[in-house]
């Protein structure tokens, strides 16, 4: 009976202390001011939830309330390397929100659901571009993520991901434009650093890899230039570090800069001036290390050049073809990267404008299949042209 008293006493004791942390933790939350951005996740954060009749009746306030708590919970940061810890280290689970948590220090994304109608309607609109302007040089590669390619390095009872044949399916139903699959390349050269073990983001020399084999659909020769590899960091920490709350491994970032100097002006929609460089060598000392290449990401970025080629390229991407870009400025007199998440211009508007006589579709296969921005900013022009 003593025994059984004691163990009552001390269960409520760790209890109550357990309450009194969370109380004490939450009243600071109250007091500390609101942040907007994270910078360790990169993004957004939850602002304080509008109170509506519609948001009450169908649970959304609810659910904005708490990813405004989650968001603005003090020492969000501390707390999501400490649950890390445990849950890894002592309950040896190897998947944290929405990360798997490979071997060798990779960290993969979970790839995404998506809406097969939503995915469908994307298709059908890149068609429609691709059958109005038969005279553009129209491309397009979606790149498969990590974990579609270095399934030795995933947990055990990580499920497939079934992207490399999504990305084939995706090739087969497009018409009047050429498409490009790497992931038989990326599969012969797995064991090499093809994605940062932080991110999601492919390496430099994954974004070189699949320049060679993009190439040829552009009408270049991958091997006319060659370049200087510089070590621009080693201290990388990406955006899957912070959500998983593992920061066990620091990843290299390069670039690979032409021999052959060629001279660039760049423009940012939302920018006023022009830039000598597609490098922002301020972003490395940030925890957006990434952003060294044009800076992050923007709705339009324009390049001009001295290449001489009477070449324009558009370039409808994510943040994928950031470092990309780079191996482009030898081959194209223009290049205008499009990020349709946040661009509100039309297709048809830019292509006239601009006599393009390229274009190119770069994504990673996750946001390429749920992200329908891309859908909105094709078929935004294709209805306004039937109309």
């Amino acid at each position: 009976m003593k025994d059984n008293h004691q163990s009552k006493k001390t269960l409520l004791w760790t209890t109550c202390m357990f309450l009194c942390i969370v109380i004490c933790f939450d009243i600071v939350s109250l007091i500390i001011p609101d942040r907007q951005f994270s910078e360790t996740e990169n993004r957004m954060l939850a602002g304080p939830p509008e109170i509506t009749g519609e948001g009450l009746i169908d649970g959304g306030f609810g659910e904005d309330t708490a990813k405004y708590l989650s968001d603005q919970f003090a020492y969000r940061d501390t707390w999501a390397s400490m649950s890390f810890f445990v849950r890894h280290t002592i309950f040896h689970q190897n998947e944290m929100n929405g990360v798997y948590i490979g071997s060798d220090g990779y960290l993969m994304l979970i790839p995404s659901e998506y809406d097969p109608d939503a995915l469908r309607q994307k298709l059908d609109a890149v068609n429609l571009v691709a059958k109005k302007y038969i005279h553009v040089n129209q491309c397009i590669s979606v790149i498969p993520n990590a974990a579609a390619i270095m399934r030795n390095k995933l947990p055990e009872y990580a499920r497939k991901s079934g992207q490399i044949q999504k990305i084939r399916e995706i090739n087969d139903s497009l018409h009047g434009i050429k498409t490009c699959d790497v992931s038989g390349t990326f599969r012969q050269h797995r064991d090499e650093e093809l994605y940062y073990h932080t991110d999601h983001i492919w390496t430099t020399y994954g974004a070189y890899l699949a320049f060679r084999e993009i190439a040829p659909m552009l009408h270049i020769d991958p091997d006319s230039f060659s370049y200087t590899i510089q070590r621009v960091s080693e201290s990388f920490d990406g955006t899957l570090a912070s959500k998983s709350g593992c920061h066990q491994y620091k990843d290299v970032i390069e670039i690979y800069a032409p021999k052959k100097e060629t001279p660039v002006s760049v423009h940012y929609s939302e920018i006023d001036g022009m830039k000598g460089t597609i490098y922002e060598s301020s972003f490395l000392s940030t925890k957006d290390q990434y952003a060294v290449f044009l800076g992050g990401n923007h709705p339009m970025v324009t390049i001009r050049t001295t290449a001489g080629t009477d070449r324009t390229l558009l370039l409808i991407k994510d943040s994928y073809a950031n470092c990309f870009v780079q191996f482009l400025l030898p081959y194209f007199d223009q290049i205008i990267l499009i990020d349709p998440r946040y661009c509100f211009d039309t297709v048809d508007m830019i292509i006239t404008q601009n006599d393009v006589t390229d274009l190119l579709y770069l994504y990673n296969a996750d946001t390429f299949m749920t992200d329908t921005s891309l859908t909105d900013f094709l078929t935004f022009s294709s209805s306004q042209d039937e109309e």
